[in-house]
């Protein structure tokens, strides 16, 4: 079902409400009812006739008008949601079916930008000079910073500047925020994760990425002065006392454009002697190339965000395949590297359980994988309200976000309930225990009581 029908479907569950009930609804209540007999038609896959004759909307039309839209809202929570519970908020988001149109265009592994802007602070560097003899074809214009550039479109609609972010890029001079803790969502456990900022922007389009909201620059962001970092980097080092992970991977995917950028290159060799530091590089990419090139070392780790089959083909579109992401694990391992998984987000749909064993089961087939993976983080698909509206506008298929019950959580994410997430990763954490139970597994923002719901160790928070 395309986009555009998505929203012909919608705009007929709206005239039949209107035929089959003998009041008029407001705009909210419409929508709000609008909202559950979609979500309940896709996850089901049952017709709008059969939605409604289930929930026995026509009989309650037939009994009078008093109290009618709560009773119908009832008969659909109940549907949708069968486990909710009394103070359980699902935030049922109105579906805005007139704003839908094409789908996000589809990344094949080539970057062709139709525009550079160039800040004039870093047109001469050697870096900018070779990054820009990979586009011959793009018009190259220098402006004063980035800023002013994108001045005019912050009134812009989000998700449609986020479609067109691959035909703008923009070579900036950092300044600033070199290194951060990673954003941990208020009230969970952190990891001890640290962030180095090497870009602003991804290639990739998964369904569930929460720049689809956050983005507001029509083009992707890449620091020009990437040898401005080293003494950034050298005092964080200094400073920080054990061993402590930082990573490129929150803003943007730390290889899919690795092959222009040559930030791996950079940053491998760097830091080799940085005793306290553990850099890794997360990817949904197999072109692992330039790492290759790379003598690896013990403050190195390549990880790999990992989902199953269906999952990674619906909803990760332009990532490498599953099986490419595997092989090119498997390449880093043989050469030596320290690898990593993240199963972030682990997804809910009927055949979860055995698609994700077989997924875990596939990894670790091969000895290279077994005996150099060093850690595997889990964590369960949630997302910010409107989030689920954003990836409405941009991908056909959005079942994820119908197949399984999500509510509303301490950090105000919408999430499948605690029970179904502490079952999700006891089983995975099985899985992975029956190949490796040395290697660290953790959990990606969650509190500590689910933690302490599930079988991992509760002294394995953060990574030593």
């Amino acid at each position: 079902m395309s986009i555009k029908n998505n929203g012909q479907f919608a705009c007929e569950i709206e005239k039949c409400l209107t035929r089959k009930l003998p009041i008029k609804l407001g705009i909210n209540k419409k929508n709000e009812l609008v909202r559950l007999i979609y979500e309940i038609c896709r996850a089901k896959g049952l017709s709008i006739r059969d939605v409604i004759a289930k929930a026995g909307i026509e009989k309650m039309a037939e009994n009078g008008k008093g109290g009618l839209f709560k009773k119908c809202k009832g008969a659909l929570l109940e549907m949708r949601y069968p486990s909710l519970t009394p103070g359980d908020d699902p935030h049922i988001m109105p579906f805005d079916a007139a704003s839908l149109g094409e789908a996000s265009p589809i990344w094949d592994f080539d970057l062709r930008p139709k525009r550079i802007f160039i800040e004039k602070g870093v047109k001469d560097l050697r870096w900018t000079c070779e990054f820009l003899e990979n586009f011959p074809q793009a018009e190259h214009l220098v402006i004063e910073d980035v800023k002013n550039a994108l001045k005019g479109i912050r009134d812009a609609d989000v998700t449609d500047v986020y479609n067109f972010r691959r035909e703008n890029l923009f070579l900036v001079k950092n300044k600033s925020a070199f290194i951060k803790i990673c954003p941990c969502t208020k009230g969970c456990v952190r990891c001890g994760y640290w962030i180095l900022n090497i870009g602003f922007g991804c290639p990739i389009d998964c369904a569930y990425c929460y720049l689809q909201m956050y983005s507001n620059a029509p083009g992707i962001i890449l620091p020009a002065n990437i040898e401005d970092y080293y003494p950034y980097i050298e005092e964080f080092g200094r400073k920080v006392s054990g061993r402590v992970r930082i990573g490129t991977g929150e803003f943007t995917d730390s290889l899919a454009l690795d092959k222009y950028t040559k930030y791996s290159s950079y940053l491998i060799p760097f830091f080799r002697d940085k005793k306290n530091l553990v850099f890794e590089l997360k990817t949904k990419s197999a072109n692992i190339d330039n790492v290759l090139k790379k003598e690896p070392h013990d403050s190195i780790v390549i990880s790999w965000s990992m989902n199953t089959l269906q999952v990674a083909e619906r909803y990760e579109k332009g990532g490498s395949s599953i099986k490419g992401r595997i092989n090119a694990a498997r390449k880093a391992a043989g050469e030596g590297y320290k690898i990593g998984f993240h199963f972030d987000p682990i997804v809910y749909y009927p055949k979860w359980e055995s698609d994700y064993k077989e997924t875990v089961e596939e990894m670790f087939s091969y000895d290279e994988i077994r005996k150099n993976t060093v850690w595997i983080s889990l964590g369960t698909l949630r997302y910010t309200p409107g989030l689920k509206q954003a990836a409405e506008k941009r991908f056909e298929e959005n079942l994820m976000f119908y197949q399984g019950e999500f509510f509303t959580d301490i950090d105000g994410k919408l999430r499948y309930s605690r029970r179904v997430r502490i079952d999700m990763y006891n089983r995975m954490v099985e899985w992975i225990r029956s190949f490796n139970t040395s290697l660290w597994v953790y959990l990606c923002m969650e509190p500590e009581d689910i933690w302490k719901k599930t079988i991992l160790d509760k002294k394995s928070y953060v990574y030593n």
